[in-house]
């Protein structure tokens, strides 16, 4: 004859062990997808300039005009610089990357090619870039090509190779000259939180390498938006965050500068994200419960005889089941109520109907007993 017990033991240690795996799924669904990808999905790379040992930088101004689109912004920046040395040179290495359209560059008002490093001064001792060594790193070997390291993020150096910077060269006078960029930058995006933050970012950390550093002027032109931004500047010297703000330092505010902004949603986007998932699937599970309990109590007035409750049993498998997964569906609800801005970065929420064998035999066994204690009471009522 066939044994079935130990059969049924297995399957019962492989169903609490699948419960454990799917209950461990669910608590840390929320968590794992940051741990797969970033959050952060990367707009323009973008920094000061690195700037030759010939020449003092007497002043960088640098504008940005975010556009209503919230998702680019215009660039100008404005070196006032004054060279020391006669004749063709490179005065300045740039870094930018993943911009939109065209990287314009003008020196005195004239403007000038942007072009990409030579591979000829990336072999051996270039003495076109002698006089930019201060910013160079040879921690890597010497089979590696020489690199640079600028900050996107607070305590976190990226590091690039020289080939990832462009150049322009020209004749230069001794005495004082005017360059200006031009670029319209791509927004950085983060979708950790319910709706996308916006940002854009610009790397100061070439400055520290300057021969001088004179003077720093930041001003944003916010009043596109129609909403305040923040950033890491701290309160402006004048304007205001939702319009023009500007800055004005005489010392580098820091390796980085970053403007973020999260767009405006409605009210009842924002009441439903406080309510949030959980909060929507308690709500929903309370009122199905009180049908069914209402229901089951309608059947036993008119059953009170029979032991069998088709009510009891469709309700406890449909109550569970709809419960879990208005839990699930409520997350594209609040996505759909924010709109196109809704980050929908929320992990694998869908292992939640994995808890579905747990909840159903607690839930049955639990209007099991309401439905035999309505039974009771209507056969036995309570003397008065």
């Amino acid at each position: 004859m066939f044994q079935f017990t130990p059969l049924k033991a297995d399957l019962g240690t492989l169903e609490f062990k699948g419960f454990l795996t799917a209950l461990f799924l669910l608590i840390s669904s929320h968590f794992c997808l940051a741990n797969m990808a970033s959050p952060l999905r990367e707009g323009t790379f973008s920094s000061s300039a690195f700037s030759s040992r010939d020449m003092d930088i007497l002043k960088e101004n640098i504008r940005i005009t975010l556009r209503s689109d919230g998702k680019t912004a215009d660039y100008q920046i404005d070196y006032h610089i004054r060279n020391y040395e006669e004749g063709k040179q490179i005065p300045m290495l740039f870094h930018a990357k993943d911009y939109q359209g065209e990287f314009k560059i003008w020196v005195d008002q004239k403007e000038i090619a942007l072009q990409d490093l030579p591979e000829e001064y990336l072999t051996g001792n270039s003495t076109a870039l002698e006089k930019f060594s201060a910013y160079f790193h040879k921690d890597f070997g010497q089979d590696q090509p020489e690199t640079v390291v600028l900050y996107w993020e607070d305590g976190t150096g990226y590091i690039y190779s020289l080939r990832d910077l462009s150049y322009f060269e020209l004749d230069l006078l001794p005495g004082e000259h005017h360059i200006r960029v031009e670029y319209t930058a791509k927004a950085w995006t983060d979708v950790s939180d319910w709706i996308k933050e916006y940002s854009f970012r610009y790397s100061l950390s070439p400055a520290q390498q300057w021969k001088s550093f004179g003077s720093l002027e930041v001003t944003v032109d916010a009043s596109a938006l129609g909403i305040p931004i923040t950033t890491n500047l701290g309160l402006p010297t004048s304007g205001s965050l939702d319009g023009i703000a500007k800055w004005q330092f005489s010392k580098l505010p820091g390796n980085y500068l970053t403007l973020s902004y999260s767009p405006a949603i409605s009210q009842f986007a924002q009441t439903l994200i406080q309510i949030g998932p959980l909060g929507m699937g308690i709500g929903v599970a309370l009122l199905l419960i009180a049908i069914h309990i209402a229901l089951i109590k309608l059947y036993r007035k008119k059953n009170p005889q029979r032991k069998f409750s088709w009510v009891l049993a469709a309700g406890s498998l449909l109550v569970p089941f709809l419960v879990l997964g208005s839990y699930q569906l409520s997350y594209d609800l609040i996505d759909g109520v924010i709109g196109e801005d809704a980050s929908r970065f929320h992990g694998y929420s869908f292992l939640v109907l994995f808890l579905y064998p747990l909840f159903l035999p607690l839930y049955w066994i639990i209007l099991w007993v309401v439905d035999r204690w309505f039974a009771s009471r209507i056969k036995n009522p309570p003397a008065r």
